[in-house]
């Protein structure tokens, strides 16, 4: 069985957020179990200075009509292969097992999909263009694919392109797709004028297809024409088919849910390991645990927090946008201040959430600590460092986020929804809060506080955190399961 993943990040190579993150480490796990698959990306211009001299130019030029317009492209390939301490390892090749779609004009730029202050507006124009250069490719280089993995809404329009446009193509015969849905919040939603650059005709504008309320939805497209749709946690499959979580595509969701899985994401166990961590001050597991400590000293230094080892350091991690739960946290923290408990917020964002967090730290700097930005071995410290996470998200398809922490032995504070109600169970490794609001946000880091000041029990909620499994190399089997069946 051949397997082609699609999408526009994958780590290492590209990464906004948790895409690129899932669909590297599933790259790896496919090679690491012998699978013959193939990676599609973009060439952005930060693939381009990371792994400029590890790739090798095809040579190839192809044709893509964007409304009628000709733009060429090229491609870029490299074989990827997984050394002895599972690292991954490219060389040059002509036709690797990763192709990189080249095109300046649209992948080479400072971000991958816009600014702080808002996407590009060619957004459509780039993603159909890199939907159509993979066929294209697969057409010049005779690529033959059991199954096309797309992800997210990038790359949502290529089991359409395969239903139509390039239905007659015989290196698609038998090829089945799968679309993976991991946050259903981002959509491609463009107005309908984009239409005519997808190569699509207006008989394709109907709520049936492309149309979506006056717009046209890439998302809706990919959900309605792919032989499999799956997302990235079985609640969040559930969650999705009720309007109040699916951004208006609950009733498409609904169409087809006879077609449509949970499968829960995983992490990269070798990249995310307290005992091997290169970044963190002192490497720990279950067997030396009070170790763990060494990283919180260092944290508390770098974060500029008085040195109180013995008062609970709670961290957020992750994008400051509403629907991570910040302004929960921006309306909590003030509540919280007085309990002897010190803040480390880390991430980047919405203006608005960014500029709040830095509120919080002018008034209370010696409770609170902020960084604007992400960085790795900054993230690799927190976790190591801090004694829980908050993860109050309005909504959170899987997030990796909690799995990283219980691995670190970092408690997880969550809101249950999506991922977070399947992966961290309530009092026994982590903190679970029903509603919405900054007083169940409250009521659960308290809930926490007491139980960090009786060590036995705190200590025994770390150790049930670090024992669950929540590696790629168990979960990825539902995806080659479900490869399998497709083809039975």
């Amino acid at each position: 069985m051949k397997i082609a993943l699609i999408s526009a990040e994958a780590y290492p190579f590209s990464k906004t957020g948790g895409l690129g993150d899932v669909v590297g480490s599933l790259f790896k796990d496919f090679l690491k179990k012998g699978l013959d698959v193939t990676l599609f990306l973009p060439y952005y211009r930060i693939t381009r200075e990371k792994y400029y001299d590890r790739v090798e130019d095809c040579g190839i030029l192809y044709e893509v009509s964007i409304g009628g317009i000709s733009k060429f492209g090229g491609i870029r390939s490299a074989k990827a292969q997984l050394d002895e301490d599972g690292n991954l390892v490219l060389t040059p090749s002509k036709l690797g097992n990763i192709f990189f779609v080249e095109h300046n004009d649209f992948f080479d730029r400072e971000q991958l999909y816009g600014t702080n202050y808002g996407e590009y507006l060619d957004n459509a124009e780039r993603y159909i263009f890199f939907s159509r250069a993979i066929l294209e490719i697969c057409k010049i280089l005779n690529l033959r694919f059991s199954v096309i993995h797309c992800h997210d809404w990038h790359t949502a329009l290529i089991p359409l392109y395969l239903k139509t446009l390039y239905k007659e193509c015989s290196c698609f015969e038998k090829l089945k797709t799968v679309l993976t849905i991991h946050n259903l919040g981002y959509q491609g939603v463009f107005p309908k004028e984009k239409l005519e650059l997808t190569g699509f005709g207006w008989e394709m504008f109907h709520i049936d297809c492309l149309e979506f309320y006056g717009m046209i939805n890439f998302l809706k497209v990919g959900i309605l024409n792919s032989d499999v749709v799956t997302t990235v946690s079985p609640t969040y499959a559930k969650e999705i088919l009720r309007p109040e979580f699916g951004f208006g595509l609950d009733g498409v969701l609904r169409k087809i849910q006879d077609r449509l899985i949970g499968i829960l994401n995983g992490i990269d166990y070798r990249i995310w390991n307290p005992e091997k961590d290169p970044y963190i001050k002192k490497p720990y597991g279950l067997s030396n645990l009070e170790d763990k400590i060494k990283n919180k000293e260092d944290l508390l230094q770098i974060a500029n927090l008085p040195n109180y080892l013995e008062s609970p350091l709670i961290c957020f991690i992750g994008r400051m946008v509403s629907q991570k739960g910040i302004d929960l946290i921006v309306e909590a923290v003030p509540t919280l201040i007085d309990k002897e408990i010190n803040f480390l917020f880390v991430g980047t964002g919405e203006n608005y959430y960014e500029t709040k967090i830095k509120e919080l730290q002018h008034r209370y700097p010696s409770k609170v600590s902020t960084f604007i930005g992400f960085d790795e071995a900054l993230a690799h410290k927190i976790y190591a460092g801090a004694d829980a996470i908050l993860i109050p998200s309005k909504y959170e398809p899987c997030g990796l986020t909690q799995l990283i922490a219980m691995r670190y032995g970092a408690v997880p504070i969550c809101r249950k929804t999506g991922g977070l109600a399947d992966t961290v169970e309530n009092n026994i490794t982590g903190f679970l809060f029903e509603n919405y609001s900054p007083d169940d946000l409250v009521t659960a880091v308290l809930k926490f506080v007491e139980i960090y000041k009786n060590k036995k029990l705190f200590e025994k909620i770390i150790y049930n955190a670090m024992k669950r499994d929540f590696s790629w190399e168990k979960l990825s089997l539902k995806y080659i399961e479900l490869y399998n069946g497709l083809h039975q």
